[in-house]
């Protein structure tokens, strides 16, 4: 029986949570009809939490119900980004801390993905120094844009050596786009503003040239990268026409995306399908978005489970890649 391994899956502890609803840069609520937790940042929904949080018993007892063997957890949208720098890296240390207690309390079904206080990049690379030498984290999970600053900004380029250095394992986790006030009706921003911001943050990395310069960096993009898979062929053409997108990027865009690496954090087939015609089934890993959608891992799954993979690549798609990645090698 093949390994499971859901590399997609979240994590609040109380303190985090109450670190949100505290904050002033914040709004938050509870949802009347189902009592989900609720924050507003940046003009947009970026984070929904189910009522309970999920703890470690419930996780453990629906994953032996699936057969999952691992949750690599993780800290989404808003990250600690909603506070000031200072108090972004205490709290995410403290989180760090935390996660590493329930990884070692439970070998084997749980690992952790650093947070890091992103918008200080001293401060950032000392926290995931920390998380990963002393804590035993097994990469970082960053998002898609630093409170509307984009990835391949100058400010960043520090930590994008350091991490190239340690051949760190970054996971990109979508958040609110810059996009002023269109994202803030209808639940918009995370409904559609995350996947643009996916989008919009591959393209600037590669166009950039920070694949190009730091080639050692292990990357996971969530949700298959947004709907990154339908506009390669734009990419690479606005590469050819326009000298600025390629001045950096010696080769096109969508060499650089095929090879990263990206999660099924999706139920829709087709799109999965779509995914391993365009970027290659040898680029997925399992995720689920645990615990945020109703019906829990199950039906992501059986999604997954369904694309036609067989044999060994079915192995490597639910927990064998995922299994060298977090061990530290390139797949």
């Amino acid at each position: 029986m093949s390994r499971i391994v859901d590399m997609h899956v979240h994590y609040y502890t109380d303190e985090y949570l109450a670190a949100i609803e505290s904050a002033s840069s914040v709004t938050t609520y509870r949802r009347p009809a189902d009592g989900r937790f609720v924050a507003l940042w940046n003009n947009g929904v970026a984070l929904t939490v189910p009522q309970p949080h999920p703890g470690i018993s419930q996780r453990l007892e629906m994953m032996d119900e699936l057969s999952i063997d691992t949750q690599v957890l993780s800290v989404p949208s808003p990250s600690s980004y909603f506070l000031e720098p200072r108090a972004a890296t205490e709290l995410s240390r403290r989180v760090n801390e935390e996660f590493a207690g329930i990884v070692a309390d439970h070998p084997g079904r749980f690992e952790a993905l650093a947070m890091l206080p992103f918008h200080d990049v001293d401060a950032a690379i000392d926290v995931a120094t920390v998380a990963l030498d002393e804590l035993g984290h097994r990469g970082v999970m960053l998002l898609t844009s630093i409170d509307r600053t984009p990835l391949d900004d100058p400010e960043f380029e520090r930590f994008w050596q350091f991490a190239d250095e340690r051949r760190m394992l970054v996971y990109l986790h979508p958040t609110i786009p810059d996009a002023g006030d269109s994202l803030s009706d209808h639940a918009l921003g995370i409904a559609v503003g995350f996947f643009a911001d996916t989008n919009l943050a591959l393209a600037r990395l590669a166009y950039s040239g920070v694949f190009e310069r730091y080639p050692r960096i292990r990357w996971v993009i969530s949700h298959l990268g947004g709907t990154l898979p339908f506009m390669l062929p734009r990419l690479d053409n606005y590469w050819r026409q326009f000298p600025a997108a390629s001045e950096r990027s010696p080769r096109p865009p969508s060499e650089y995306i095929r090879e990263l690496v990206f999660d099924t954090a999706t139920t829709h087939r087709p799109a999965i399908r779509c995914a391993c015609d365009t970027l290659g089934a040898d680029r997925l890993v399992f995720g689920s978005d645990f615990p945020h959608v109703h019906g829990g891992s199950g039906p992501f799954l059986t999604a997954a489970d369904e694309v036609g993979a067989t044999g060994e690549e079915r192995d490597r798609l639910l927990g064998g890649r995922a299994d060298d990645l977090l061990a530290g090698k390139r797949v």
